[in-house]
């Protein structure tokens, strides 16, 4: 783990909320991913999102959160980074992030950037994530957009209704970031203006269906957002097992709205929103999952839409 120690550091783009500050701080205290490449990707784009110059044998990232700042270290230092530091000025609210990044890394290892898909093999610098980075993977995508929200995410609140917007480095990153959604259940919309980029996401639901799942009840509630009913339960074998098969088909249903997203395939309303609930919901069993329907459904006909669904997707692969 790197250490923290207090020094001048510049300001992390325009200020945040309070609100926006209690969803960062609620993102930052959530598990970190279980798998290696799913760690590295969140790490990977708290540091694309929040990057900034600093030596050439050195990476650099500006944030607003010392919690934010202390999980990119933790991450880092899980996919093989050492010596990460944090500069902190609370009185300023800048928290600056520097680990070594050597030009000439020891034979058969690669450059820390190039393991988060900063840049290539041959250092040229990537325009935005690599597929290879978020695995194709719900989780992946959970990741990239919860280090994404950390770096440079802000919760708007207009009249009732609250919105996130990303502020992002380059077109490049906004349009995966948005694509990326997709597997979520969310539609996120870009915005360019004066060489910077923006992702939206506007409609209600999908917003607290976004922080809900990047960042558990906290997150939502933090926005000032309803939190979700459900409390699951696992004691049991067949419970268990029931979890299990969930979750699967709730990256098998992410999956399916990227692919008829890119397809320009607009989902039957029906669908859509049983695809939403399963995701909105990844761990219940379909019989309490119908229950929270609107109108409910039963077990069997909200299992058929979302195998009606699937097929609609494979249709289009």
């Amino acid at each position: 783990m790197g250490t923290v120690r207090h020094r001048p550091a510049s300001p992390a783009g325009p200020p945040r909320s309070e609100s926006t500050r209690g969803v960062v701080a609620a993102l930052a205290r959530v598990a970190p991913p279980a798998r290696d490449r799913d760690a590295g990707a969140e790490a990977a784009a708290i540091v694309r999102w929040a990057r900034t110059p600093g030596p050439d044998d050195r990476l650099a990232a500006e944030l607003d959160s010392p919690e934010a700042a202390v999980r990119l270290v933790s991450l880092l230092t899980r996919i093989g980074a050492s010596d990460g530091v944090v500069h902190g000025d609370a009185e300023r609210g800048a928290w600056r992030v520097e680990v070594p990044d050597p030009q000439d890394p020891p034979a058969g290892s690669d450059l820390l950037a190039t393991r988060l898909g900063l840049v290539d093999a041959r250092g040229r610098s990537l325009a935005q994530p690599p597929g290879w980075l978020t695995g194709g993977s719900l989780p992946g995508a959970v990741a990239t957009w919860r280090g994404a929200l950390l770096a440079r995410g802000h919760v708007e609140h207009h009249g009732g209704t609250a919105s996130v917007v990303v502020d992002c480095p380059a077109p490049g990153p906004a349009l995966a970031l948005a694509e990326l959604g997709l597997r979520l259940g969310v539609r996120a919309g870009t915005h360019r203006a004066e060489g910077t980029a923006r992702v939206v996401v506007d409609d209600p639901d999908e917003v607290a269906l976004l922080l809900t799942t990047c960042g558990g009840r906290a997150a939502a509630a933090a926005a000032g957002l309803d939190e979700p009913t459900g409390d699951p339960t696992s004691g049991s074998a067949n419970d268990a097992r029931a979890t299990v098969a969930a979750s699967r088909a709730g990256t098998a249903v992410s999956e399916a709205f990227a692919t008829l997203a890119r397809a320009g395939v607009e989902v039957p309303d029906a669908l859509a929103d049983a695809g939403r609930l399963r995701l909105a919901h990844p761990d219940l069993g379909l019989a309490d999952l119908g229950v929270r329907a609107d109108p409910p459904l039963s077990k069997d006909a909200l299992a058929g839409r979302l195998r009606r669904l699937l097929t609609l997707a494979r249709r289009h692969r």
